[in-house]
């Protein structure tokens, strides 16, 4: 192979080319130092002004005071003067009604309320005798508790004492003789728990082993009880049988019965109360009671109201009450789910939602401690528009949650456990909406002339904050630390670590350093 040998030419061009490239590697290596140490950053100023730290927060509008105009069954609707949504002012007249139908139920309603009065006087007479009858019943189950421990004493008597050596193994023979089983084990203690002389007891045993025909029949002639033992069996069973009867005294003559009883009386006379009122309110027409909105209509004009099922036609004489024993008798003793049974709730024909509203709104638990009872709310609706309120209620337990304030998730860190609150809203219009959410702010804590840096200047690490402070001098930036107070959303006050004339970096870069120089826009 042969070495090729450049001529003269050759090599100045070479060297003017290797020349050429070291240069603009040079200047590209400076340009790009120049830029690193120069970068070019906006900066922002450290004023001072007023700062108010205010806590934004979404509620969902309630009604503070519902109202349900109810309608009997039969009831003919003359007008309905209102729709869903309509503002309603106190004194409009909501419906008229005609009601010349609606005395055949005052009369079944009060008919209700004498049978179960008369049902509740009935027991109760009956219940004053049945406590009679437990005293005297009394006394007949101690006499007779008397009776059964002096016959127990006498067959306790009766019984032979502990066995002797011969007495077992007599028995033990005669338990093999009639086939070594437990029941002939049985049948041997039995006879002579029974008293018998032993003499006797080996005659039958003579008798068995002869093969005589009467055997058996000696058998259980021993087996027979003696008469103290029915006598104390014929007590035992009557005192029985007076225990039985006296807890059904005990029952008849207690509360559990007499409570039900009464309730069913007293729930027949709130019902008939009730339509008396319903009736004369039908009469009059439905009229507001106060500034709302109507939520809900469930009756046509010109058509006559039927309930699915109506309760008009109940009649407690047809109620049998001790069938509602078990039910009144058990752990629960839930009467009101019985009587509900028997007068439940008539539908409303129209609901009216009554001013005033409120919002209710939840508070994270480092949060809650700012806030208190009659403190400043505005609130913001569905058009933008703005009404006054104030803190009505804070609720005295925590719960969890996964929501925050958006104070919260900006100027500071909270568990999840929140607290519920509520605030009333003053003078609503239609834009406030039952049910849907409005934007909530509450003004926290104000400070008259304070240091303020933009919330975008603030780099946090380590749970600290940092500010890059500017110095013309020598056109590099220091990583400082700063002490935050009062937050309003744009921008934070500062309590220590810059003054009011700095200049910062307004929104710090992830790859800008300490000490570096910059190039200021």
């Amino acid at each position: 192979m042969t070495k090729k040998i450049l001529n003269k030419k050759q090599k100045i061009v070479i060297s003017i080319v290797a020349a050429l490239l070291i240069i603009a590697l040079g200047v590209t290596a400076y340009v790009m130092i120049s830029k690193k140490a120069r970068t070019a950053v906006a900066l922002a100023d450290v004023t001072a002004g007023d700062i108010t730290e205010t806590l934004k927060l979404s509620g969902t509008v309630n009604s503070e005071n519902q109202a349900s105009f109810e309608i009997l069954d039969g009831t003919y609707v003359k007008s309905v003067n209102v729709r869903v949504g309509d503002a309603v002012k106190k004194g409009d007249v909501l419906a008229t009604f005609d009601t010349s139908s609606l005395s055949d139920i005052v009369s079944q309603k009060r008919e209700n309320y004498n049978a179960a009065m008369s049902q509740y006087r009935k027991y109760a007479s009956n219940a004053n005798a049945s406590v009679a009858q437990l005293e005297s019943l009394s006394k007949q189950i101690e006499q007779k508790q008397q009776e059964i421990e002096k016959l127990s004493e006498k067959v306790d008597a009766a019984k032979p004492k502990d066995d002797t050596k011969e007495t077992i193994s007599l028995k033990k023979q005669l338990t093999e003789l009639l086939g070594d089983s437990k029941l002939a084990a049985e049948i041997v203690d039995r006879l002579f728990s029974s008293g018998t002389q032993v003499s006797e007891i080996l005659q039958h045993l003579e008798n068995i082993i002869n093969g005589a025909n009467n055997q058996i029949s000696s058998i259980l002639k021993l087996l027979s009880v003696s008469d103290e033992e029915k006598q104390l069996i014929s007590a035992q069973l009557e005192l029985v049988e007076l225990k039985a009867r006296q807890g059904i005294l005990k029952l008849q003559s207690g509360d559990t019965l007499a409570s039900l009883y009464l309730s069913v009386a007293e729930s027949a006379k709130e019902d008939l109360d009730k339509t008396v009122e319903a009736v004369n309110a039908l009469k009059k027409g439905w009229v507001a009671e106060n500034d709302g909105v109507v939520r809900e209509i469930n009756i046509v004009s010109g058509e006559t109201y039927h309930t699915p099922k109506s309760n008009s036609t109940v009649s407690l004489d047809s109620i049998d009450i001790s069938s509602l024993l078990s039910s009144a008798t058990s752990d629960t003793k839930d009467f009101s789910g019985i009587i509900n049974q028997l007068f439940p709730g008539t539908p409303g024909g129209i609901v009216v939602e009554y001013y005033p509203l409120s919002a209710t709104f939840s508070v994270s638990g480092k949060d809650i401690y700012k806030i208190k009872l009659d403190q400043p709310v505005e609130i913001t609706g569905a058009t933008g528009k703005k009404f006054s309120g104030y803190v009505s209620f804070i609720s005295p337990t925590a719960s969890e949650s996964a929501s925050s304030s958006i104070t919260s998730l900006l100027g500071s860190t909270s568990g999840g456990s929140e607290v519920e609150a509520k605030a009333m809203i003053e003078q609503p219009d239609k834009s406030i909406i039952i049910g849907l959410s409005v934007d909530m702010s509450i003004k926290l804590e104000t400070q008259k002339n304070a240091t303020l840096v933009p919330v975008e200047s603030i780099q946090y690490e380590d749970g600290k904050s940092y500010i890059y402070l500017y110095d013309p001098d020598s056109k590099t930036v220091k990583k400082t630390e700063v002490t935050t107070g009062l937050f309003d959303g744009e921008h934070y006050q500062i309590l220590s670590g810059c003054s009011v004339g700095d200049k910062i970096v307004k929104i710090p870069s992830e790859d800008i350093e300490d000490g570096q120089k910059i190039h200021a826009k």
